[in-house]
């Protein structure tokens, strides 16, 4: 009997998917028409993006040996994020106040990270610049210590080995039974292939049949848990992989920690193993400290409306991976800031108090967000607006920019909204939009509240990139990846139109 309402579900899942672009096309309510003039302040927007984007090179002292990690989680770049923030929306002529992220009962580790101090990688005794890798730290200490988590790891002279397409752990030990030299895998990083690259049934799977995103929950097959799991035992001299990227000059920095270590390299450096991989070792340390004491800030923008028993919340993540981030996301946030500018320079009073927020810490796990949700439970949050990844250009794949809501009659509204605004001519067709219903929320820090206040609570976030080929890209000195050489000034203007359509419909017209 359970069995029988577990597939009804499902089905009833795969239905209504299949169903939502149709849906939110035919029940389109009837709201006012946007004639007036919405534009945002484009040169503001790109300012705040470029300053935003420069932490990366302003905050860190890389010839002197520290690390470069951008706004990372609890870095020095996130802190000084945090301030450029605070000043311009004291300068809007916002309320500005700044929190620190805490633990909370339903999230006791919020302040808790593996951090790392330092790396090295080494290829046949050369030295890679550290602006040219990633290595994520290591969640399970040395195998004689698990629970230490403070240690410096150092392997030399490993071998390395093509990773295999079969991961079960007898058979790995079957075919490596007579290795006994430390070793690494090596392989490119297929799972970050654009739609053009996958078969047409696993782009429909991955895109639109598979009911754990669409759902918003996490898919229950945990291919990190597993490895962790069932190779780090089987295979001791297993130390851990090398993905090189797809591009030649980028790396993905990947997860933030793993078990055993992974390694991420350029696809340059990456071809170069592989021709001569029988002849090729390498050399890595990380050192890592566990630290249950990290300090990081959400920034709070108030403009007070004409009735303050309710909320209305305009956000963006702030930090981003040790990269620029510049469309990951520096422009979402300066596009907030934008939003409240605009509201002040026009002197619109909205119906209720709105938030103007840069969350901290989203590419940790929403933590921001989590923090905030659960600190301001006696807030009465109405809407969410949630900007994430937006305003940049890519030609191939084409991408497209999602409206993702969590409660289908208020997406349909924001859908007439959106296609008012001809995004897709606005932008040169060089990206299609979409809207899709999710009702857990988008992969953002609106799914928090979508989550936690699921009947109160209506969330819709702007995201763009399924197949955006730099997320979470790096390279060359922070030059390459995402990086502010790919604000695409149509773009942002046609989003920001999109997105200051919706805010003033729900804040201001209806």
């Amino acid at each position: 009997m359970i069995k029988k309402i577990v597939s009804v579900i499902i089905m009833f899942f795969f239905f209504m998917l299949s169903m939502n672009q149709c849906t939110a096309d035919k029940k389109i309510l009837e709201s006012q028409e946007l004639n007036d003039n919405c534009t945002l302040d484009v040169n503001y927007i790109y300012n705040i993006t470029k300053a935003l984007s420069d932490v990366i090179f302003t905050e860190y002292d890389e010839e002197n040996g520290e690390l470069a990690k951008g706004r990372f989680f609890g870095t020095k770049g996130e802190w000084r994020a945090a301030e450029i923030i605070f000043n311009n929306m004291t300068e809007i002529g916002l309320y500005t106040t700044i929190e620190q992220i805490k633990n909370t009962p339903l999230h006791p580790k919020l302040t808790h990270l593996i951090q790392v101090l330092n790396y090295g990688l080494k290829v046949n005794n050369k030295t890679i610049k550290t602006s040219e890798f990633h290595i994520a730290p290591s969640n399970i200490g040395p195998r004689n210590n698990p629970n230490l988590l403070d240690y410096n790891f150092s392997y030399k002279g490993l071998k390395i080995i093509p990773m295999p397409k079969l991961l079960l752990p007898w058979a790995l030990k079957y075919k490596l039974s007579n290795e006994k030299d430390d070793f690494v895998f090596i392989t490119n990083e297929v799972q970050f292939l654009p739609n053009v690259q996958r078969s047409f049934a696993k782009t429909l799977w991955f895109k639109y049949l598979n009911p754990f995103r669409w759902i918003g929950v996490n898919h229950p097959f945990d291919q990190k848990k597993i490895q962790k799991a069932l190779l780090y035992n089987f295979l001791p001299q297993w130390k851990g992989i090398i993905y090189y990227d797809l591009n030649n000059d980028t790396y993905n920095m990947g997860p933030i920690e793993r078990s055993p270590f992974y390694i991420t390299i350029n696809g340059t450096l990456g071809k170069k193993i592989l021709k001569n991989i029988d002849n090729t070792t390498i050399d890595f340390f990380i050192n890592q400290t566990y630290n249950d004491s990290i300090i990081s800030y959400n920034v709070i923008g108030q403009l007070n409306g004409t009735d303050p028993s309710k909320i209305v919340i305009v956000d963006c993540l702030y930090d981003s991976w040790w990269c620029q981030g510049t469309a990951d996301a520096a422009i979402g946030m300066a596009m907030v800031l934008g939003v409240a500018k605009y509201f002040k320079d026009n002197n619109l009073t909205p119906k209720y108090n709105m938030k103007f927020i840069g969350f901290g810490g989203e590419e940790a796990g929403l933590r921001g967000a989590f923090y905030y949700e659960y600190a301001h439970r006696d807030e009465k949050i109405k809407y969410v607006i949630d900007l994430n990844q937006i305003g940049f250009r890519q030609k191939e794949p084409r991408l497209a920019l999602e409206i993702i809501f969590n409660k289908l009659s208020f997406g349909t509204k924001i859908w007439k909204i959106a296609k008012q605004t001809d995004y897709v001519n606005k932008v040169g067709n060089t990206a299609d939009i979409k809207p899709v219903w999710i009702l857990m929320g988008a992969p953002s820090d609106d799914k928090v509240f979508a989550l936690n206040r699921l009947i109160t609570c209506k969330t819709v976030c702007f995201i763009k990139g399924y197949f955006w080929v730099l997320h979470h890209r790096d390279g060359q000195d922070h030059l390459k990846g995402d990086v502010l050489e790919y604000f695409d000034w149509d773009d942002v203007n046609a989003t920001g139109d999109i997105v200051l359509n919706v805010t003033k419909y729900f804040t201001v017209k209806n």
